[in-house]
C-alpha cells in the first residue's frame, strides 16, 4: 500500500509540474477563460445515469462507467473532455477518493465499474447546483463556433469508422446531425460512403459538452465586461459556412504567425482574425471587429505579397461583409445582382444570384466553373436540391444561405411520364386520350355506292371519331386526293398527316384539328418560387395545353433530365416527351 501511495504521489507531482509549464505558456487571460470554462454549474441531464455526490467540501456530478477492453483512465477522461480543464490534480484526487478499489491508474480490468467525476463545484461560494440553471441540447448543425480538424484519409478508412474512432457520438446524433455537418463542410465529397486515401476531410470536433448550453434566466440584461476582451463578430460562423461551401479553407483555430521581411513576427489570434486560404495561395485575413490598426494591415500586405486584409465594421451585415471579402479574393469574374449567367444548349439556362463567381482554376478538375451565392431569409423558398444537383453537372454550384430543409428529394421517384411511341399513330392515340375524345381505329367506311347497289367504294380510316357532331377521319396512311374529296362531300372532317414527319407538328396539328387551345413554345420555368433576381430560369421548347380536367400537359421534343421532369411534376404538369 505504501508503494502504491508513493507511485500515486509521483504521478500527481509530474502532473503538477506539467500544469505549471502549461500555465506559463498561455497568457493570463487564457487562464481565466479556461477556469471559467471549467467552472460549470452541475446539472443532471435526463436519460443519462448520473448522480451528484459530496466529496470533502465539494459537490461532484458523477457517472458510473463499466470498463471496456482497451480502456485506460486518461482515454476515458479525454473522451469526456475532462482533460481540457487544467485543474487535473483536483480531478485525480476526487477520482481516487470515489474509487477506493482503483489502486493503479494505468491498470483497469474489463468489466470493472468506476465512478467518473464529470464536474466539480465547491460547496461554499456563489455556485448554484442543479435546478437553477437547466440545460438544453443544441443540435450540432446549429452551432456556429465548432472547432474543426483536418483528417487525411488512410487506406482502408471509412468515414463512419474514422468518426466513431475519434469521437464518442451517440448513434442518433451521428446520422441525424453530425454527418449532415460533415457533408456541408466538405462539398467536394459527392458520397460520404466513398472516400479515398490521401483525401483531406474537415471534421467538426465533437464533445457531449458542446451540445449543451444553459438557459439564461429572465431578468435585466447583464452589463458587458470591460477590458481587453474582444467581442467576436457573430457573423464569423456564417461566413465560415459559406466559404467552406465554396470549397475554400477557413482557419479560425489557434494562432496565426506571420513573418515579416524585416525579421519581425506578427501574432494574430485566429478567433478574432480568421484567415481564408484560397486555393491559389492567396490568404485573406478577416478582421472581424475592425481592431487591427490600418498601419499593421498595410505592413502585412506590403511584407507578404500573398496576404490581404478585410476590416469588418460594426455597421456591416452579412451581405456587405461577404461582398467586401469576395472583392479582395481577386476571383477572375464576379457577377453581382442584376447580371445573369446564360448557358445555352437544348435547354436554355438563365442563372441569377446575389453573387456568381468564377473561381480560380487549379490543378484539380473538381472545382465548378461557377459558384452562385444567394442570401435568403426563412420565408424565401430555396432552390430545390434536385435542381442544384442538376446544374452541378453543368459546372454550377448553387449555395443558398442559410440552407433550408429540402423536401423535394423524394420527387424523383414520383415522375410518371406519359406513355407514347415515336410513330405518328401512337402520338395521335395519346393526344386523343389526353383530350378525352372517343375514337375507333382501322374502321371501314363506305364512301360511295352506285344507284343499283352493284358497286361500293370502301376505305379504311386510321382513326374515326366525332367532332362537333360530325364524323372525322385522321389519316396517317396517305389517302388519294380524290378519296379525300369524296369524304368531304360526305361531310367528313379530314386531317391528313401522312406527309408530316415532325412529332411535335403531329401533336400541334392534331390539337388544332380537335379545336383544343394550346400555347406554342418556348416555355420558361423558375427553379424556385421566388423573384427572378436570384433564381434559375429553365427554357424548354414544346407546346402546352390543358386536359379536360384542367391539368397542364407539356409536350416537348426533348428527353428531359430526371431532375427537370421531377420539378415540372411538382408544379402539376403532365409530361409528354417526344424524344425516344
Amino acid at each position: 500500500m505504501k508503494m502504491t501511495t508513493c507511485i500515486f504521489k509521483g504521478i500527481l507531482n509530474c502532473l503538477c509540474a506539467f500544469l505549471v509549464v502549461l500555465f506559463c505558456m498561455g497568457p493570463s487571460q487564457a487562464k481565466e477563460e479556461e477556469k471559467e470554462t471549467y467552472s460549470i454549474s452541475l446539472v443532471k441531464t435526463a436519460g443519462i445515469e448520473k448522480d451528484i455526490r459530496e466529496v470533502d467540501d465539494k459537490k461532484v456530478l458523477t457517472q458510473e462507467y463499466v470498463v471496456e477492453e482497451g480502456d485506460w483512465v486518461w482515454k476515458i477522461l479525454r473522451e469526456r473532455g475532462l482533460l481540457k480543464g487544467r485543474n487535473l490534480s483536483e480531478l485525480l484526487s476526487v477520482l481516487k477518493k470515489m474509487n477506493r478499489s482503483l489502486h493503479n491508474l494505468d491498470l483497469l480490468q474489463p468489466g470493472e465499474k468506476i465512478i467518473i467525476p464529470l464536474k466539480i463545484v465547491p460547496l461554499a461560494g456563489p455556485s448554484v447546483l442543479a435546478g437553477s440553471q437547466p440545460e438544453i441540447k443544441t443540435p450540432v448543425a446549429d452551432l456556429k463556433d465548432l472547432d474543426l480538424e483536418n483528417y487525411m484519409v488512410k487506406p482502408g478508412d471509412s468515414l463512419i469508422r474514422v468518426v466513431k474512432g475519434r469521437y464518442k457520438i451517440p448513434q442518433k446524433n451521428l446520422y441525424s446531425e453530425y454527418l449532415k455537418v460533415v457533408k456541408r463542410l466538405n462539398p467536394s465529397i459527392q458520397d460520404l460512403n466513398t472516400i479515398h486515401p490521401g483525401q483531406k476531410i474537415r471534421l467538426p470536433i465533437y464533445s457531449p459538452e458542446i451540445v449543451r448550453k444553459p438557459i439564461e434566466p429572465a431578468g435585466p440584461p447583464r452589463p458587458e465586461k470591460r477590458g481587453k476582451q474582444t467581442r467576436i463578430n457573430p457573423m464569423a460562423g456564417e461566413l465560415c459556412e459559406i466559404f467552406l461551401e465554396m470549397g475554400e479553407e477557413w482557419a479560425q483555430a489557434g494562432q496565426h504567425f506571420i513573418p515579416l521581411k524585416s525579421g519581425g513576427l506578427i501574432d494574430l489570434k485566429a478567433k478574432s482574425f480568421p484567415i481564408i486560404n484560397l486555393q491559389t495561395g492567396l490568404k485573406v485575413i478577416v478582421d472581424l471587429s475592425n481592431s487591427l490598426p490600418e498601419r499593421m494591415a498595410r505592413l502585412i500586405e506590403s511584407s507578404r505579397g500573398n496576404y490581404r486584409v478585410v476590416h469588418l465594421l460594426e455597421k456591416d451585415d452579412l451581405r456587405s461583409s461577404l461582398d467586401k471579402i469576395i472583392t479582395v479574393c481577386s476571383y477572375p469574374k464576379v457577377f453581382r445582382m442584376g447580371e445573369a449567367l446564360e448557358l445555352g444548349g437544348d435547354i436554355h439556362h438563365r442563372i441569377t444570384g446575389d453573387w456568381i463567381i468564377t473561381p480560380h482554376k487549379t490543378g484539380s478538375n473538381q472545382r465548378p466553373g461557377f459558384i452562385v451565392i444567394n442570401l435568403i431569409d426563412t420565408h424565401t423558398p430555396a432552390i430545390p436540391g434536385m435542381i442544384k444537383d442538376y446544374v452541378k453537372e453543368l459546372g454550377v454550384r448553387v449555395i443558398d444561405y442559410p440552407p433550408g430543409d429540402d423536401d423535394t428529394l423524394d420527387l424523383m421517384d414520383r415522375v410518371d411520364p406519359l406513355e407514347e411511341g415515336s410513330d405518328p399513330s401512337s402520338l395521335v392515340r395519346t393526344v386523343l386520350n389526353l383530350t378525352s375524345h372517343s375514337f375507333s381505329t382501322q374502321v371501314e367506311i363506305p364512301v360511295y355506292q352506285g344507284q343499283e347497289a352493284d358497286f361500293k367504294l370502301i376505305i379504311k380510316a386510321d382513326f374515326l371519331l366525332k367532332i362537333k357532331g360530325r364524323d372525322a377521319v385522321i389519316d396517317l396512311t396517305g389517302l388519294a386526293p380524290e378519296i379525300i374529296s369524296l369524304l368531304k362531300e360526305q361531310q367528313f372532317f379530314i386531317l391528313a398527316l401522312a406527309a408530316e414527319k415532325e412529332p411535335l407538328a403531329v401533336v400541334a396539328r392534331t390539337l388544332k384539328f380537335l379545336d383544343v387551345q394550346f400555347e406554342p413554345g418556348p416555355h420558361s420555368f423558375m427553379a424556385a418560387t421566388r423573384d427572378d433576381s436570384r433564381n434559375i430560369r429553365l427554357t424548354l421548347p414544346g407546346i402546352v395545353f390543358a386536359d379536360p380536367h384542367g391539368k397542364a400537359v407539356l409536350v416537348t421534343p426533348l428527353s428531359l433530365p430526371d431532375e427537370i421532369a421531377a420539378l415540372l411534376t411538382q408544379r402539376g404538369y403532365k409530361i409528354l416527351a417526344l424524344s425516344s
